[in-house]
């Protein structure tokens, strides 16, 4: 009988790097969809002081964010406002197919009276 002390260790090498990949993976897309709730509260924030009459200014110093992109544009009675933040991937080798950064980013459409 010829002994099976090795297949052990070559099974484990070959599913090892596809079992991280996808743990990072999975983390990845968890902290993508973190961002995303957040920033859907910070939009929401946004909204009800611009709704109050604050300026962009003011807004941003109220936020005191410095790494998320606060932006307000007017079109006639509509106002579109626009938060966004880039994250970067922790999952290795995925700069190689996507880009290097996600831009994730959330708007709402609100009447400007």
């Amino acid at each position: 009988m010829k002994s099976n002390k090795g297949q052990a260790l070559v099974e484990f090498v070959i599913i090892l790097p596809i079992t991280l990949i996808l743990i990072f993976c999975v983390i990845d897309f968890g902290r993508i969809i973190s961002l995303k709730s957040d920033l859907e509260s910070k939009t929401n924030d946004i909204t009800t002081f611009f709704q109050n009459g604050k300026t962009l200014e003011e807004i941003n110093t109220m936020m005191d964010n410095k790494d998320v992109k606060v932006s307000i544009k007017v079109n006639g009675d509509y106002a579109t406002i626009t938060v966004s933040k880039k994250i970067k991937p922790i999952t290795p080798g995925l700069s190689y197919i996507v880009d290097k950064v996600f831009d994730v980013e959330t708007s709402r459409v609100i009447r400007n009276e």
